[in-house]
């Protein structure tokens, strides 16, 4: 089985202030795909030079077969896919660019998506040993938060929009803990479990971190009400239990650990 680590691009922190989503030394190289012009056209005008990105091309196809050529010609760090909805094609081919191209991080962005989608979903997010980030494009807010998930693949990271994840645990039963979390709890046990820290989990979602503490003492809260969780260590049982329900076994509960005592 794949480590957490390796799954999630879990780093440990050397202070309380350091970010994962930090901007990389190196420029990350982008191939971005993106169905409407008016996206495509913003996204020539905004990104370039912003946090050390590097436009190789911007595409207004995703037709089959498109994508995995262009990336064997280009050799991006990182993918941008942007459609109103994925098909199956897409998602396979997808698939084969994540194991193919293990080093280049994907993120993909979607407005739409059905009961049918989520399973294709949940796939895609587990195959292959590459970052990926998969977001509504509606749930984005700020032009940092893309340049933060572009940076956070280009590392390993696996990072889901929340009100996805949610829909994929809604067929989990036996994760009643999960099940009870709100939105916003979600979105900040995703990055908990990636190891951040409460004030890079604050950085990270633009709140302050009393807001942070509030919702994690939250989640504790609702976890003692679950028979698997460790009273010693609430953070990491709470971590734990949100990897195992993606479908990520977590087997070095030390690095865990070290987190939760910053």
């Amino acid at each position: 089985m794949r480590e957490v680590a390796e799954r999630t691009g879990l780093k440990r922190y050397k202070e309380e202030g350091e970010n994962m989503l930090q901007e990389k030394s190196d420029t990350v190289s982008l191939y971005i795909v993106e169905e409407q012009e008016i996206y495509r056209d913003m996204y020539n005008y905004i990104l370039p030079g912003r946090a050390n990105l590097e436009i190789l091309r911007v595409s207004g196809s995703s037709d089959t077969g498109t994508m995995e050529r262009t990336v064997s010609e280009l050799r991006p760090d990182v993918l941008l896919l942007s459609v109103k909805k994925l098909d199956i094609d897409i998602i396979e081919e997808l698939e084969r660019i994540r194991n193919n191209y293990p080093k280049m991080g994907i993120v993909i962005l979607i407005i739409f998506y059905s009961s049918q989608d989520i399973e294709l979903l949940r796939r895609l997010a587990l195959c292959g040993e590459s970052g990926m980030a998969l977001f509504l494009k509606q749930s984005l807010d700020k032009v940092e938060q893309l340049c933060q998930f572009i940076l956070a693949v280009s590392q390993g990271q696996v990072i889901l929009d929340p009100p996805l994840a949610t829909f994929m645990f809604a067929g989990k039963p036996e994760c009643p803990f999960l099940k009870q979390l709100t939105t916003r709890e979600l979105e900040i046990l995703s990055l908990l479990s990636q190891g951040y820290t409460n004030l890079a989990i604050a950085k990270t979602l633009f709140i302050d971190i009393k807001t942070v503490e509030h919702h994690l003492n939250s989640m504790y809260s609702k976890l003692k009400a679950d028979p698997d969780y460790n009273s010693k260590h609430l953070r990491v049982s709470a971590a734990r239990l949100y990897l195992e329900t993606m479908g990520t076994l977590y087997q070095k509960e030390a690095s865990l650990t070290h987190a939760a005592g910053r």
